[in-house]
């Protein structure tokens, strides 16, 4: 092997001898059986061409992608077996729904607490000074704590179950909420509310990692995280209907226990609607189950026979652009996290009144909604990331200026249009981003559960940025996420570099062996660490 291969293996990606099974090739002499191996992994097919070798380095900037064109009488599953578009059309129909619910029910729990406060939460409960903010904050200091855990323990205990079992409690939990009567107690819910929905998000994001190639999973992420926009629209208008009671029980109370009743009563869709192994979904027939076994074979996102493993972990944590990731999700979720909440007293401030506001954010919320699945569907059709992450942090910033520099109240409700357009592409972009180009599952789930501990850490900022004391303009907050969002524009350019710069190495390493007629390295502890696994940008 040439030198420079062995010090991509033991330098490049950080891997020591000792961890590193032996390299294996899609030539070795055992008749094809690694080349068969590499293929049913899902590692990309580089044809070498007359005109490549001629044109020697350019095929090095080319995007290639396992895109073999498979029949169905060939029996190997890829993008363009007809089977696979069954299996798409009833995992679309099935779980999307599912998965876009769980996570529109997750967010409209998680936020409701600013329209209780705009209906009088704080006055009836007596809190004072910070105690508002402190509520807030609380919630994410188990809410980060639990993010990491959510994306490994799907895999052990399966969807139906943990799935079913967080959305049971959360929902419990918001309905307990109604009936808390001082600072201490909402604390308590705060805190236990923020470890059930700490783990949904991760694991609706590795779950379609396992049910989708990376190639087609934004798509299902847009219709997934759209969910997320509705649900604050959603969440305004319950708000408003509350506001309209004339009952023995005050309008914030009113939004919990219909928001937690509704979630509760979702529960039993998960427990029987999901399984443990996507294979013995309910919905599959005997032929299409066994077409997805042979399936997770050709994927490079998910392997049914992957087990835990520390190796994974390490490589994890020993990846700069885990890091990198980390802190650009940290800039854009400080926004994101600040306005869900504070929208509604944003708006207030405005000159609304407290009933008004609720309606004010449902169309800000709407068109967020249509503009984020715009992008994700053009990210998926594009393959590419980096640039709708930046442009939605462009956009953001914008918006966030207009506020920032306006005293107009028609302007400033302008702007806040214009940033909330862009608060969840930047978001579930860079999630995205970085699933698609982790291979191994625990590789995976260890990466987005940093990169989420760093963005719901960023909740526990935005809670006491946003203080009572700042009205009407909110000057120290916004303007912290304006800094922010600037930051995320350079790291996430910074992380665009890093993985381009990763292919520009594997290019090298694939022309030094097809020039020595060498085989190209791999292993399969490796996954995405592999010369021929390609990197979306």
């Amino acid at each position: 092997m040439p030198g420079s291969i062995r010090d991509y293996v033991d330098n490049v990606l950080f891997v020591p001898d000792s961890q590193v099974s032996p390299v294996r090739s899609r030539t070795d002499s055992d008749d094809g059986v690694a080349e068969t191996q590499l293929h049913q992994r899902g590692m990309v097919t580089i044809a070498a061409s007359a005109k490549e070798e001629k044109e020697g380095d350019a095929y090095a900037d080319k995007e290639i992608f396992s895109t073999t064109t498979a029949t169905e009488e060939d029996g190997v599953p890829s993008l363009n077996h007809p089977m696979e578009k069954r299996i798409l059309r009833k995992m679309d129909m099935f779980l999307i729904p599912l998965m876009g619910l769980l996570y529109f029910l997750s967010n409209l729990d998680k936020s409701n607490i600013g329209n209780a406060e705009v209906a009088g939460l704080s006055e009836d409960i007596g809190l004072k000074g910070k105690e508002y903010n402190v509520c807030v904050t609380v919630f994410f200091g188990t809410y980060v704590v639990f993010d990491p855990i959510g994306a490994n323990l799907l895999k052990i205990v399966g969807p139906h179950l943990m799935m079913s079992v967080c959305l049971l409690c959360f929902g419990a939990i918001s309905l307990a909420t109604a009936w808390v009567k001082s600072y201490g107690s909402l604390l308590a819910v705060r805190l236990l509310l923020g470890a059930f929905e700490g783990m949904i998000y991760p694991a609706i994001n590795m779950y379609l990692s396992v049910c989708y190639r990376r190639e087609q999973y934004a798509k299902r992420f847009a219709f997934v995280f759209s969910a997320a926009c509705l649900s604050s629209s959603f969440g305004g208008l319950i708000a408003y209907g509350c506001s309209t009671i004339n009952g023995s029980m005050k309008s914030w109370q009113y939004i919990y226990i219909i928001e937690g009743v509704i979630s509760i009563g979702f529960v039993p869709a998960y427990y029987f609607g999901l399984s443990k192994n996507l294979e013995d979904s309910w919905f599959f027939n005997k032929e299409e189950r066994e077409y997805i076994i042979e399936r997770y074979k050709t994927m490079n996102t998910f392997n049914p026979d992957e087990s835990f493993d520390w190796f994974q972990v390490k490589l994890a944590l020993k990846d700069i652009k885990t890091w990198v990731c980390a802190v650009a999700l940290f800039g854009i979720d400080l926004t994101t996290f600040g306005l869900t909440v504070f929208l509604p007293i944003i708006i207030t401030s405005l000159g609304f009144t407290n009933v008004r506001a609720q309606l004010m954010t449902v169309p800000v919320y709407f068109l967020t909604a249509i503009v984020f699945f715009i992008c994700a569907l053009w990210s998926d059709r594009m393959r590419l990331r980096s640039p709708f992450i930046i442009g939605a942090c462009v956009t953001t910033s914008i918006g966030l200026a207009i506020v920032l520099g306006s005293q107009v109240h028609g302007v400033r409700y302008f702007g806040v249009y214009i940033l909330c357009m862009g608060i969840y592409v930047n978001a579930a972009c860079n999630c995205l981003w970085l699933s698609g180009n982790n291979g191994n599952y625990f590789k995976r789930a260890t990466a987005l559960g940093i990169n989420l501990f760093f963005g719901s850490g960023s909740g526990l900022v935005s809670g006491q940025i946003f203080l009572a004391g700042d009205k009407p303009r909110y000057i120290k907050g916004l303007s912290i996420c304006l800094a922010f969002q600037v930051l995320s524009i350079f790291m996430t350019i910074l992380q665009f570099w890093l993985y381009r710069r990763e292919n520009q190495k594997k290019d090298k390493i694939i022309k030094e062996c097809r020039e020595r007629g060498e085989p190209i390295p791999y292993d399969e502890k490796l996954s995405d660490l592999n010369p021929e696994f390609r990197y979306l940008y």
